[in-house]
């Protein structure tokens, strides 16, 4: 969708970021072009994903015109494709300075403060954005930075808003199931996600969430022939396949569970939950050294992956160390997992 911005230059409206564009005058080459021309080489730098090339196309129109602020924007969205989100955010920040009122730039400032975990200012800004124009885009974001943050409550409330515009909106009501289940309402949640399916039956994400679920009512046939569903429809999947293994860990399919995680850690090497799940492999052999090995590699990545803090207890206590076990479980508590308190219980008074 092109949006023509005040000064006659063209905004390309488009997620993950919103990059500016425009036309540049044939003729003599004045001032105004040749800050055009950086411009536009920048814009076709992004698009080859010759990033830092791009960053010094645009400084170079920022330095013939300081309130140049679709240069300014670009040169962060380039940025933050490096990774590099905090500069990013400055040079919104900048361009915001300029025109308070450059709601692409905003939008980009909003995701990239989504990415950096700054939540409060990235809700901040969708605020500002809904203000401005009322759209499913940034109750959706709202959503998930609120699921992300564990408020489910109001994630459940911007969901709500999605589907009062859109009734028919597939995603927002497998999302509003998920955060039921969430909430600990696992049967509900289950029977939510059966009937969706029933209606929206290519919906791989809602057969994913349901395998989750069964996994916790320990229902692992109703597990298992979730998790097929899903890679029926997207058989490369490494969520999927991580989590088809984890459901052959459950049934006790060992040697096929560790085919599946393989191939997710292969695909996607930097999911801690996959090597949660090679560490509970690891453990399920009796290979204690291995699994206490993944195991800590995935809570380096990510200390609140469900489970994994109670799977090291369980393979200190199995591997000798009690007071690491202990340790362990007390740490699972910390960060809200109730079920450790058993094993406190048990072994560690």
């Amino acid at each position: 969708m092109l949006i023509f911005s005040g000064n006659g230059r063209v905004s390309l409206g488009s997620l993950p970021y919103v990059l500016c564009v425009y036309l540049l005058v044939l003729g003599c080459e004045s001032v105004e072009t040749q800050r055009d021309r950086f411009f536009t080489q920048g814009n076709e730098a992004i698009e080859s994903k010759s990033y830092e090339t791009a960053i010094s196309l645009y400084t170079k129109a920022i330095k013939i015109d300081s309130d140049d602020t679709e240069s300014i924007n670009n040169r962060g969205v380039a940025k933050r494709e490096l990774g590099r989100v905090y500069e990013a955010i400055q040079d919104y920040n900048e361009a915001l300075l300029i025109d308070n009122e450059f709601w692409d730039c905003l939008h980009n400032r909003a995701m990239a403060y989504q990415e950096a975990g700054n939540w409060t200012k990235s809700i901040r800004d969708y605020d500002l954005l809904i203000a401005h124009h009322d759209s499913s885009i940034y109750h959706e974001a709202k959503a998930l930075i609120f699921t992300e943050s564990k408020d489910y409550e109001r994630a459940m409330d911007e969901f709500n808003r999605v589907l009062a515009r859109n009734p028919k909106d597939t995603e927002a009501k497998i999302n509003l199931a998920t955060l039921d289940f969430y909430l600990g309402n696992k049967q509900r949640a289950a029977a939510t996600l059966e009937e969706i399916l029933d209606q929206f039956p290519n919906e791989a994400y809602g057969y994913n969430t349901l395998n989750q679920i069964y996994i916790e009512l320990s229902s692992l046939d109703l597990a298992y022939r979730a998790i097929q569903q899903a890679l029926r429809f997207e058989p490369n999947n490494p969520f999927f396949l991580n989590n088809r293994g984890f459901t052959y860990l459950e049934m006790d399919s060992i040697a096929l569970a560790l085919i599946d995680i393989n191939q997710s850690i292969v695909l996607t090497p930097d999911n801690p939950w996959s090597y949660r799940n090679k560490g509970y492999y690891y453990y399920k052999m009796g290979n204690f050294t291995q699994a206490i090995r993944y195991l800590k590699q995935s809570l380096e990545m990510d200390e609140n992956v469900k489970e994994a803090h109670l799977m090291l207890g369980m393979t200190y206590l199995s591997d000798g160390q009690s007071e690491m076990a202990c340790q362990a479980w007390q740490r699972a508590m910390d960060v809200g997992n109730d079920k450790a308190q058993a094993y406190l219980n048990n072994h560690c008074n």
